[in-house]
């Protein structure tokens, strides 16, 4: 299939179609992969239409035409029909996201485009302004129920955006690539992407930033929350899928882990961290009693399920000395059996393990196994520069820690310690 386009486009586009009346274009998708910040990953692949038959003209440009002349759902839906073709060449695991104007969910042609399993598939419901939010609720409603997962594309904070992300809760959220591309020198952009990360957790979705031109700002917007990257310095888009540069995912995973690192790094955003009154009750801690209440409070504060502290004895063993909503651990742990452990400890590195990915370490999968959890934070505790033992924040889902968690986590650390070693025989 095809659309025709009439000639209307301006600029150097239009005298490149001098003297043409009528334009036929059929679409080719590229895939541009969708990574994981924190890993390198690729989680999902977004489709972009490529017209072969004016190269010179803006993608844009070819849309705002064909909408101006009546065909724009036409284009659209010929667009999802050649992006889902590509679904069963997407390796497992990887999820293809395709673009629709949210007037255009409910034409025919695009109910016909979107027929069967949407298993695998996420709707990025584009910029245009909806016509009727309930309906395109409504509609977004029957999608997921067939398996689509939902993204909000280029979102900023203004009103209308706002209120679509509150009416159709996705589960991703894109940030505008205007905002991602000014992260690194202006302060406004940070703190624009930092009210909508805050706005993406309270509505329990992912946090997208596309149009990352720049491996350097990882490092800021992993400090600033966000979940997944996209653009041309990660990948640009292709025929095919293809493999994440080397460059790319070292770049990610140093991000995360100059994240876990105990030396904490300058906020650009200036945040506040609100643990003032269990850090203060630390401070001020003079028996065992204050210290296990201080550390209950800290576990209502940072929304953990469970939180268990662990001294390191000098044979090289740690020995649960306190534990919130369960009975102290009477097992004593050898270090030397716990090498991703005893390398937290030697580096001054936090160390997130969770249940269910098998690349965590092994053996704190075992003990997360035995207690029911799905996810620990092990922060080093440490004193005038030497470990003294070991905090763990628990929590019984396998959601990722975020940076906002992993402060407050440092934080209590620092401090924990400096209680316990004022207390002694704990």
């Amino acid at each position: 299939m095809s659309t025709v386009l009439g000639h209307g486009i301006q600029g150097n586009a239009a005298r490149a179609l001098a003297g043409v009346d009528r334009l036929t274009v059929h679409p080719v998708m590229y895939l541009q992969p969708v990574v994981d910040l924190a890993t390198g990953q690729t989680v999902a692949a977004e489709a972009l239409a490529r017209f072969p038959e004016a190269p010179e003209l803006p993608v844009g440009s070819v849309f705002a035409r064909a909408h101006a002349i009546g065909g724009g759902v036409s284009l659209e839906a010929q667009c999802v029909r050649a992006a889902l073709d590509l679904l069963p060449d997407v390796p497992p695991g990887i999820d293809l996201a395709v673009n629709v104007s949210p007037d255009a969910l409910e034409h025919p042609l695009m109910q016909e485009a979107l027929r069967g399993s949407l298993a695998g598939v996420i709707l990025e419901i584009t910029e245009q302004p909806a016509a009727d939010l309930g309906r395109l609720n409504d509609a977004v409603t029957r999608l997921r129920r067939r398996g689509a997962r939902i993204a909000i594309d280029d979102v900023t904070t203004g009103h209308a955006g706002l209120m679509r992300l509150a009416e159709l809760r996705p589960d991703i959220i894109k940030i505008d690539r205007g905002a991602v591309r000014a992260v690194g020198a202006a302060t406004e952009h940070v703190a624009v992407i930092e009210a909508l990360v805050s706005l993406g957790r309270r509505l329990d979705c992912l946090v997208l930033a596309e149009g990352v031109e720049c491996l350097d700002d990882l490092a800021v917007l992993a400090e600033l929350d966000v979940d997944l990257v996209q653009g041309w310095a990660i990948a640009s888009p292709a025929p095919e899928l293809g493999p994440i540069p080397d460059a790319v995912r070292t770049a990610c995973v140093e991000a995360r882990r100059e994240l876990l690192h105990l030396m904490p790094t300058l906020s650009r955003s200036a945040r506040e961290i609100d643990i003032h009154h269990v850090t203060a009750e630390l401070a001020r801690t003079a028996h065992r009693l204050e210290l296990d209440r201080a550390i209950v409070a800290a576990s209502y504060t940072l929304g953990m399920t469970m939180i268990g502290v662990s001294a390191l004895g000098e044979d090289g063993t740690l020995r649960e000395v306190i534990a919130t909503g369960a009975e102290i651990d009477p097992t004593t742990y050898r270090l030397a059996d716990y090498p991703a452990t005893a390398a937290a400890l030697r580096d001054g590195v936090m160390l997130e393990v969770y249940v269910d990915q098998e690349d965590s370490d092994p053996y704190e999968r075992t003990l997360l196994d035995r207690l029911g959890m799905a996810s620990v934070l092990l922060v080093p505790l440490t004193v005038e520069g030497r470990p003294s033992g070991a905090l763990e924040l628990f929590r019984d889902s396998p959601k990722r820690w975020s940076a906002r968690e992993i402060k407050d986590a440092r934080i209590l650390a620092q401090h924990l310690a400096h209680a316990l070693d004022r207390l002694p025989g704990i």
